[in-house]
């Protein structure tokens, strides 16, 4: 067994707040097949029970259509996504990581914006921070950047942004590039 099977299933076993920190994702190319296979069949049946930290995780794995089969039926409605559970809101924003369509990032859009739970809020944001490239979750980002009043919320909305493209504001190295292009 790889390191990266040895701490997903101590991930998948942990209890408490090590539960709350969820799988890390980044040792999921170290696995060997057969390991993705046992990973990917895990995830699925967290899925199933509703865990909430399995939407994403099995987005990152497992990227294919199957994946995107098993999670679309599983998301609320755009328009009542503010009263979504957090499970909810992590397959909504796995399907953003995997398709970015409209209706998804509308939902996560309107859950940023609108939800008054702050852990709803920082779903909403991961979802829009890790959309599909090809998606306009970017030009929707920097319209709320311009648009929003609560200055909270617009610094989070900036924050997201520049993440999104790469750019910390935390980070020395790139945060003098980071201001001049989030003021374009």
């Amino acid at each position: 067994m790889t390191a990266a099977y040895d701490l997903f299933i101590k991930q998948l076993k942990a209890e408490g707040r090590e539960r709350l920190e969820g799988f890390s994702t980044s040792n999921f190319r170290q696995l060997t097949a057969d390991e993705r296979i046992k990973v990917r069949q895990a995830l699925v049946d967290l899925v199933a029970q509703h865990d909430m930290r399995a939407p994403v995780p099995l987005s990152v794995l497992s990227p294919e259509g199957d994946t995107l089969a098993l999670l679309e039926p599983l998301a609320p409605a755009a328009a009542t996504a503010a009263q979504a559970t957090d499970f909810e809101l992590q397959v909504r924003a796995a399907l953003a990581l995997l398709s970015g369509r409209p209706i998804v990032l509308d939902a996560l859009e309107g859950v940023f914006t609108k939800a008054t739970d702050n852990w709803k809020r920082g779903i909403a944001m991961d979802g829009l921070r890790w959309a599909l490239p090809a998606s306009d979750a970017s030009p929707r980002l920097a319209r709320l950047v311009r648009a929003m009043d609560d200055e909270d919320l617009r610094a989070d909305a900036a924050d997201t942004l520049l993440q999104r493209h790469g750019w910390y504001l935390t980070d020395a190295a790139t945060q003098a590039e980071a201001l001049p292009w989030l003021r374009s």
